[in-house]
């Protein structure tokens, strides 16, 4: 049997009402699958932990990595991927992640097994930095991110084979638009999985995997009122909770003109 690793991030800008709101959704959404669970404390000052942090993270077994300093997410996920040398997957889930359904964890599992898939998450998107750009901005971004469709996982919750991770071209320094490179760029992670065969696919809490050509309608992120989202995170709360007109111009951001059926009607 495999091993399989969970890491989530803990983002000290954020205080502890993320880390409460995932351990909770932790205890009530049972994950499914055997694992270790792995907490990044990202962005902490030397010294105890704050007790609302340490109390509730002392009531499960985990370990704890602490970075030197404060790193983008993605840097974080590879400094646990480097750290986590017994696991053969790992499912990483930000500050903002939490599971909706239960088994929840089995299900990205279970389609991460799938022929020739090699990442399946949560959520993905079709949107591009470089469409959506500013006109001055458009030769510069041009060079960073593909046109629209760019089709991507979005890494708010996510799942690969910790070999096919490490093999990976994951340089992204201390810059955030270096790190929204890694995740929708052109060498982003699901184009460099791609050029070496390996599919990406979004994974409902029905355990449907879906093609990015089904991503607009698979009613998780920003599709309809995302009744099938495995695990939530800050922007599909955003979604949630937009008036409609709103709903159609983040759907549109994702989607284009796919959104049109994507977006329920008042």
């Amino acid at each position: 049997m495999s091993s399989v690793c969970l890491v989530h991030l803990v983002w000290a800008p954020l205080g502890a009402e993320p880390l409460e709101r995932f351990l909770r959704s932790y205890s009530e959404r049972p994950p499914g699958l055997g694992h270790r669970l792995v907490v990044v404390l990202n962005g902490f000052a030397d010294g105890p932990l704050p007790a609302a942090v340490a109390e509730p993270l002392a009531q499960l077994p985990h370990e704890a990595l602490r970075p030197a300093r404060a790193i983008q997410d993605l840097a974080a996920y590879r400094l646990a991927a480097g750290h986590v040398s017994w696991a053969d997957s790992i499912c990483f889930v930000n500050s903002h992640a939490q599971p909706l359904a239960d088994g929840w964890l089995a299900l990205l599992h279970e389609r991460l097994q799938d022929d020739g898939v090699g990442i399946v998450g949560a959520t993905g998107s079709h949107e591009s930095t470089f469409s959506a750009a500013p006109r001055p901005l458009k030769p510069l971004r041009a060079l960073q991110y593909p046109p629209f469709p760019n089709p991507h996982l979005r890494t708010n919750s996510f799942m690969l084979r910790r070999a096919d991770m490490l093999a990976l071209d994951w340089r992204i320094g201390r810059s955030k638009s270096a790190a929204h490179q890694l995740e929708s760029g052109k060498r982003g992670i699901t184009r460099q999985l791609a050029a070496r065969g390996l599919r990406a696919r979004v994974v409902d809490r029905d355990g449907v995997a879906h093609p990015p050509e089904q991503w607009a309608a698979s009613r998780t992120f920003r599709s309809g009122d995302q009744e099938r989202l495995l695990v939530a995170d800050n922007r599909t709360r955003q979604y949630a909770d937009a008036p409609p007109a709103e709903r159609e111009r983040l759907a549109r951001m994702a989607w284009g003109e796919a959104a049109v059926t994507a977006v329920p009607r008042p």
